[in-house]
């Protein structure tokens, strides 16, 4: 939000780092972080695979976020704040709920990637005898029918 409501130094140099990652092939970046991971002996893992796909992922939603907010009325916030309005409380009931659609379109296609990644991974363990017979032989627990709903809703949206 602060590249697109003010103005200060280094905007060029914050606007080219967040654009280097979309115009940078994705094995050069996953190069350069196994590089990074390996240089500074960080053990790979799980973590790494979030900061590698949270690093990935900035760029997309700070560009969409900003471009969402270039036709944004701040006068909302104003109004809001007019009313009695604290800051945080304007920023989750007026800003946040206009610049989320935004935040969705740049990271929705991001968690249909690690879905399936998740579930390869859980594929490949299971095949090759990975699972404990404790977990595989044990009764499943009851869902709630509202994770259905939601998994049925972003398979549906990230689909398209």
């Amino acid at each position: 939000m602060a590249l697109s409501r003010y103005d200060f130094r280094g905007v060029g140099a914050l606007n080219l780092f967040l654009v280097l990652p979309l115009t940078s092939p994705e094995v050069v970046l996953g190069a350069s972080l196994a590089t990074l991971f390996i240089d500074w002996d960080i053990t790979r893992g799980f973590w790494t695979v979030v900061i590698a796909h949270v690093m990935f992922q900035v760029s997309f939603v700070a560009l969409t976020v900003r471009a969402r907010i270039r036709g944004f009325d701040w006068t909302l916030e104003q109004a809001a704040q007019d009313l009695g309005a604290s800051p945080m409380r304007t920023f989750w009931k007026v800003t946040f709920p206009l610049i989320l659609p935004g935040i969705l379109a740049a990271a929705l296609p991001e968690l249909r990637v690690v879905h399936r990644r998740l579930h390869h991974h859980v594929l490949q363990r299971r095949l090759a005898g990975d699972v404990p017979r404790y977990r595989s032989s044990a009764p499943a627990a009851p869902r709630p029918p509202q994770i259905n709903v939601l998994a049925t809703m972003i398979l549906v949206v990230t689909s398209r």
